[in-house]
């Protein structure tokens, strides 16, 4: 590609880096030397709700929205934007039933609910598992964006990781949860403007929304819902609606970033609030995403650039197209490069932050009682640091391996997210439910995802793309490439690395139904590893003596369930939960 990024685009790019810097320097210099460990965690319990709602947005979505959506979009069509309907109850039951929990226990981190509802040993198993997916995941997401960035505007790959892994370690470290909710409100306006401009600028280059729709439907990608009921299909209105449910489940109740914002409002219903808003934000931003990919295939529907050979990976698409259409404008190029550096941020500083509340409220209090709070916060800083270069050089170490060894290793982290749903409902709804349970559960439903995971290489096919055409590519386009593109070369892409479970493999189909659970589609995966961690959470606890529920503490149980068991917390009121716990221990 000859279009390059111009000296007014780096500064621009740099520009709203700083900007990021400088809202964490605002907030740490705000608290002072005295800052404390609840404002440094939780920000005093004070944070306004449209913060909280705009940072849950940010936070759950990343660069891989920004790229990968498009991409996905741009290859399948716009039957990705069904997993909107998910958007629809997935808030209602968040903020209903789980987001009381853990607003009224005051609970830093979910891994102090898992311990005070079951045990130490489930809790640290959960911790394990968590911080081990979540390493890989900020290295990831700081490698994935940069690599698709550098390969598609020239854009150094070592500049895009030092810059995204060093500005979010710093205003991280130095500014806490509000230095991090704040940023994620910049960014996630930076990233709805540059959809936006994106959406606009494409729409009028193509001759308008008809023309757009037009194009669209004569490329195969006029068909916006599939009733089909079949599991093995990638996306319906099925996997949209009940699938994808299992996964924004998860990522509401089992994140710990998401526990982190609930608490950092100032009252229970702005924290009810902020979980319906911030979720039902989520959408609005992914159907932006799926807008982006539907216009950019307009635009190049009679020249693709992968099939031409212009591009090489299918997430190069969006970093391409901003280059293709503003490249002659200096400065936007600059500015929408820098929305993707801002997606990349919000999930990485969010990430990050949740893993040093993690090691400070579960490992340092627990090894160091009697640690004074300003030592306490102190050393949280010092490990926010470290964690945050341990980070870059996860994402450095990345840049050795090929893609398809990343595809894995993020999906297998990825299915980590439904075992541990899995948990919190077998505590919150099901007083019955034992430790020796939840931690079945949750090795039961690790190991299913695993298996299905392992199975869909081994036994399916990916799915293949919709037609691309190469018709009105200009002849100076080197001809050995408009044929040297392959289907299999679409699984290196960051929708392949980042969304998971897509069905990959050298080896031809099989229609076997002994193979069908290995063939079902990825946006039922979560599910399916939440449902078999409850199932078998319960049938342990069963076969193990369950607990009573006359002693089941209503403190630890969603609203509804509590209020069933109300007579029975008579006997427990006179102890703190927290004391609860300590003695348990």
């Amino acid at each position: 590609m000859d279009a390059v990024l111009s000296a007014l685009d780096y500064v621009v790019i740099a520009a709203m880096l700083l900007i990021s810097c400088g809202i964490g320097v605002f907030f740490a210099v705000r608290a002072g030397p005295k800052q404390t460990s609840n404002d440094y965690f939780l920000g005093s319990q004070d944070v306004p709700v449209i913060a909280v709602v705009l940072s849950i947005s940010a936070t759950i979505l990343s660069a891989v929205t920004f790229i990968g959506t498009p991409a996905e979009v741009y290859l399948y069509g716009p039957t990705y934007g069904l997993t909107a309907l998910s958007r629809i109850h997935v808030p209602i039951i968040t903020s209903i039933f789980f987001v009381p929990v853990y607003y009224r226990l005051k609970v830093v981190t979910i891994y102090q609910y898992i311990g005070m509802r079951f045990n130490d040993t489930v809790r640290y198993a959960v911790i394990f598992i968590r911080i081990t997916s979540g390493f890989l995941f900020m290295g990831v997401m700081m490698y994935a964006p940069a690599l698709a960035l550098s390969l598609a505007t020239g854009l150094s790959l070592q500049f895009s990781i030092l810059s995204v892994g060093l500005i979010c370690t710093f205003y991280t470290s130095i500014g806490g949860i509000k230095a991090v909710i704040w940023t994620d409100v910049f960014q996630a306006c930076a990233m709805l403007i540059g959809a936006v401009v994106m959406i606009v600028a494409g729409t009028v280059k193509i001759g308008g929304p008809a023309e757009g729709w037009s194009r669209a439907v004569e490329g195969g990608r006029g068909e916006l819902v599939d009733f089909r009921a079949d599991l093995t299909v990638r996306f319906t209105i099925w996997s949209g609606a009940i699938g994808a449910s299992f996964i924004w489940l998860s990522n509401g109740v089992a994140r710990q970033e998401m526990v982190q914002r609930y608490n950092a409002c100032r009252t229970e219903r702005e924290a009810r609030m902020a979980a319906w808003l911030g979720l039902i934000g989520t959408a609005v931003i992914e159907l932006l995403a799926v807008a982006v990919g539907m216009t950019i295939f307009a635009y190049y529907y009679t020249c693709d650039p992968l099939k031409s050979g212009r591009i090489g990976r299918p997430d190069q698409i969006v970093p391409f197209f901003i280059m293709d259409i503003f490249s002659s404008y200096p400065g936007m190029p600059g500015l929408l490069i820098g929305c993707v550096f801002c997606a990349a941020l919000s999930s990485v500083s969010s990430a990050l932050n949740g893993v040093v509340a993690t090691a400070g409220q579960d490992v340092i209090r627990k090894l160091k009682p009697g640690l004074s709070d300003f030592k306490y916060t102190s050393l949280a800083k010092l490990i926010s640091f470290g964690f945050g270069i341990l980070t870059i050089a996860l994402a450095f170490l990345a840049t050795l391996l090929s893609g398809g060894i990343l595809q894995t290793i993020f999906s297998i982290a990825g299915i980590t997210g439904g075992p541990i749903c899995g948990v919190i409902i077998l505590g919150m709804f099901f007083p019955r439910a034992n430790s020796m349970g939840a931690m079945s559960g949750l090795i039961g439903g690790v190991a299913v995802g695993v298996i299905q995971y392992v199975g869909s290489q081994v036994f399916s096919s990916r799915s293949p793309p919709l037609p691309l055409s190469i018709s009105e590519c200009e002849m100076s386009v080197n001809m050995t490439q408009l044929t040297s593109y392959t289907s299999d070369q679409y699984t290196t892409s960051i929708t392949g690395i980042t969304r998971g479970f897509s069905s990959t493999s050298t080896l031809p189909p099989t229609d076997s139904e002994s193979h069908a659970f290995f063939r079902i589609g990825y946006l039922y995966l979560q599910a399916l590893t939440t449902i078999s961690c409850v199932l078998i959470g319960i049938a342990v606890s069963y076969a193990t003596s369950w607990n009573d529920p006359k002693v089941a503490d209503p403190k630890f149980l969603t609203p509804f369930i509590a209020r069933l068991y109300a007579g029975s917390k008579n006997n427990h009121n006179s102890e703190n939960t927290e004391q609860m716990y300590l003695r348990k221990i």
